[in-house]
């Protein structure tokens, strides 16, 4: 009779303690976000620290667009490093 209960209180431990195990395992861990001090370095050689905890963007491409103007009723263009601030070629008839 002693032993029928031990086996019936093992086996309720068992069960307890293997759903305890299967609900801990099965919810979500979340992790507190850091802010690193990591230097980017852009593509004119500044150095920019990331200490707001923000991302930083930086370009590793050039911005390049046109500039449009009017003389004497026509419309000429050119290009226009915005990254470099130079311009691009030479002013051409649209």
């Amino acid at each position: 009779m002693r032993t029928k209960n031990m086996r019936t209180k093992n086996k309720k431990l068992l069960l307890f303690v293997t759903l305890m195990i299967a609900y801990t395992m099965s919810t979500d861990v979340y992790a507190q976000t850091k802010a690193l001090d990591i230097p980017f370095f852009s593509s004119n050689g500044n150095v920019i620290n990331s200490r707001t905890g923000e991302y930083t963007v930086v370009p590793f491409a050039d911005i390049v667009g046109w500039r449009y103007k009017a003389v004497d009723g026509k419309m000429y263009r050119r290009q226009y490093n915005y990254s470099k601030q130079q311009w691009i070629g030479e002013w051409e008839l649209c």
